[in-house]
Parts: C-alpha cells; sequence; structure tokens
C-alpha cells in the first residue's frame, strides 16, 4: 500500500517526485525553499532534497549544512508564531478543552525535550513547531532546543554521505524517506480525524 502511495509512476503521490527534482535543479534556492515551506506543512522531510545535493557537490556540502540551518531556524519561528495566534482556534475543533488543556501542560513541562526530539527524529516538525506556540512556550528555549536537535542531524547526515557512505543510490534514499515521512502523516491525520469524531460524538452524548 505504501508503495502505491509513492511510486514515481503510480502512486498519486507521485507528483512529489516532479516537485522535488525541480527543486533539486534550482540548488540552493530550490533547497531554501523547501527547508522553509517543510517546516510549516506536513511534507516529506528536507533530506530528500538535502542529501542529493550534498552527494553532487560533496566539496561544498556544508553550504547546503548552512543554508538548512538558516532556512530552518527562520521557518521555525515563523511557524511559532502562526501556532501562537491561530493554532489553538484550529485544534478546538479536533479536542475538549480537557483534553488541549492536559497536552499543554505536559508540552509545558516536557516542551525542550519534545522539541529537541521532535527537530532530530523523522516524525513531521510541523506539529512540533505549532504545539510550542500554542502552548507558548518560552520562545528562546523552543529556538535553542529547535536548533540543538535539528543542526546534529543535518551534520550527521550529510557527514556520513560525503565521508562514510559510499555510491549510495539517491532515489533509493528519497524512497525510503518518502515512506518513512507518508508513514507518519498518515498516522497523524488518522489520530486527527478519529480524535475529531470522538469528540464530536461525545458532545452530542453531553448534549
Amino acid at each position: 500500500m505504501i508503495y502505491l502511495l509513492v511510486d514515481n509512476t503510480t502512486g498519486f503521490m507521485g507528483f512529489i517526485y516532479d516537485i522535488i527534482f525541480i527543486l533539486e535543479a534550482l540548488g540552493h534556492v530550490g533547497l531554501a525553499i523547501y527547508t522553509f515551506v517543510e517546516v510549516l506543512l506536513i511534507l516529506p522531510p528536507i533530506e530528500v532534497i538535502y542529501y542529493p545535493l550534498v552527494q553532487l557537490n560533496t566539496d561544498t556540502w556544508y553550504l547546503y549544512l548552512l543554508n538548512v540551518v538558516f532556512f530552518n531556524v527562520l521557518a521555525s519561528g515563523f511557524g511559532y508564531f502562526i501556532g501562537k495566534k491561530f493554532g489553538y482556534p484550529v485544534l478546538r475543533f479536533m479536542a475538549s478543552e480537557e483534553n488541549l488543556e492536559k497536552a499543554q501542560n505536559l508540552f509545558k513541562k516536557w516542551g525542550v525535550l519534545a522539541v529537541g526530539l521532535g527537530a532530530f527524529t523523522p516524525v513531521p516538525y510541523t506539529i512540533v513547531v505549532f504545539l510550542a506556540g500554542i502552548s507558548k512556550m518560552n520562545f528562546k528555549k523552543f529556538m535553542i532546543s529547535g536548533f540543538l536537535g535539528r543542526f546534529p542531524r543535518y551534520v550527521l547526515g550529510g557527514y556520513l554521505l560525503v565521508y562514510i557512505v559510499d555510491g549510495i543510490n539517491s532515489e533509493v534514499l528519497n524512497e525510503y524517506m518518502l515512506i518513512m515521512s507518508i508513514v507518519g502523516m498518515l498516522l497523524v491525520m488518522l489520530y486527527y480525524v478519529f480524535q475529531t469524531f470522538y469528540n464530536f460524538y461525545k458532545r452530542n452524548q453531553q448534549a
């Protein structure tokens, strides 16, 4: 099933390949655009463009690293304020006040760890960014913990491709990253769909 989603000829999400190839051809500009948008929307991770560009330009791979880090930080700050201003009213339709309050309290308590792990792992970072804004997490702590999670991730990935791993197929790598990210996106979407229906049912029962 997942293969059918990401296959570049049969999958209905195969159009992502075309977008990725276009942005790859734009080099630093394409990487900057995708990096900024990826933080704000639930999309395949930045590595689907970052890794191939690093492979093609191993002598100057650190410039792509700086590009990714800079625009990631910029988009994270922007996403935080979007979540702070608009995130709560949107989530209010999906969850009860009680559940939202619990989630906010948990995020306030474990926010730094949650942001750091969310930034380092392949989970959709968009959710972490918006939750940080919704819970009104300290902005400096959010930015620092996000940077400390994402910077090592991109350094490690770029370094492995340039100095450790030799001859890895970028198409195979892209497909793997797409599969992992789509699985994560589907799980998140399913959770919120079921949560929305459950809350709607619960409210009708109480009415």
